[in-house]
């Protein structure tokens, strides 16, 4: 489901149920595929439908508070959204007893981040496409309850064969709009820092327009190949710049990029929630709108 080049590293084997367990009696694990903020994710088999799936577990070490909290939270969320672009949650249970895991379709693809340090920078028109696209997802997402609040290209799924066609995944940070309980574990920010918007880097609730400022900020990398704030060695450095600096235009560092995709972009990050899109629905007509032009224009780059 999640690009194996994206692992950084696996906890001890001792934290993680072995390969060849059977997880609720018909899950089987076949290998450690990618892990995340919150769970390891195998490459499995349901073995009464003989389908395959990836199952997301939490280890050991993690299985307790806030975490545990964070992972169960994922299954009921996640599995009450559903929608093309949004990656399907078929099961959930727990295993020696008390330690939840998640059952997920398993994804043919890429993500979005692997795709841009590979083969780099998408061409104009299918930016815009994948930016209405997960403007559809995350509209459903909201029509849930639900906001998701860490959209970014880790998080985005290029399914193969199938020309750009996203899939958004990983629901560990998202929250109900009616919790005022973030979850959030006191002095530490949750999430990545150069695609959270400002409210969420400062405790503020977050609404629709949290998840329009991540899609801008991945639509950004999508066209130009960086975040438009880049990672600082101290993260201090990095939360400020995302409170106090704004965005370049994408045609700054990609001078073949239009004006009207520079406006759509810079709308959607801009600092003050009410300076951005109402909605992901307003953003995915400005975003279809943007598509139309670049392919008359005859977008090649």
């Amino acid at each position: 489901m999640i690009d194996p080049t994206d692992v950084m590293a696996f906890e001890p084997q001792s934290e993680l149920p072995p390969v060849g367990a059977r997880l609720g009696g018909r899950y089987r694990l076949d290998g450690l595929l990618a892990r995340g903020g919150v769970g390891v994710v195998y490459v499995g088999r349901d073995v009464d439908t003989d389908r395959p799936v990836a199952v997301k577990v939490l280890p050991r070490s993690l299985d307790h508070g806030s975490k545990r909290e964070r992972f169960l939270r994922e299954a009921r969320l996640a599995a009450s959204v559903g929608h093309p672009h949004v990656v399907k949650v078929l099961d959930a249970g727990f295993y020696d007893e008390t330690r939840p895991f998640l059952v997920m379709e398993l994804l043919d693809g890429v993500s979005l981040h692997r795709r841009i340090h590979t083969l780099g920078v998408l061409k104009v028109a299918d930016a815009c496409s994948l930016a209405s696209q997960l403007c559809a997802a995350a509209e459903a997402v909201h029509a849930t309850g639900i906001v998701h609040r860490d959209l970014k290209p880790a998080n985005v799924i290029l399914i193969r064969a199938l020309g750009i066609t996203a899939k958004l995944i990983d629901f560990g940070m998202s929250k109900s709009f009616q919790d005022v309980d973030q979850i959030t574990e006191p002095g530490r920010v949750m999430g990545t820092p150069s695609y959270l918007a400002p409210e969420v880097l400062l405790g503020k609730p977050a609404d629709p327009r949290s998840d329009v400022y991540g899609i801008g900020a991945t639509l950004y990398e999508a066209l130009v190949g960086v975040p438009w704030v880049q990672s600082h060695r101290r993260i201090e450095h990095t939360l400020q710049a995302v409170l106090t600096k704004v965005p370049a235009p994408p045609s700054l560092l990609r001078p073949k990029i239009p004006a009207y995709v520079d406006e759509l972009v810079l709308r959607a990050c801009a600092r003050a929630p009410e300076e951005r899109y109402e909605n992901c629905l307003e953003m995915k007509r400005a975003c279809d709108e943007a598509l139309n032009r670049a392919v008359k224009d005859d977008d090649v780059d």
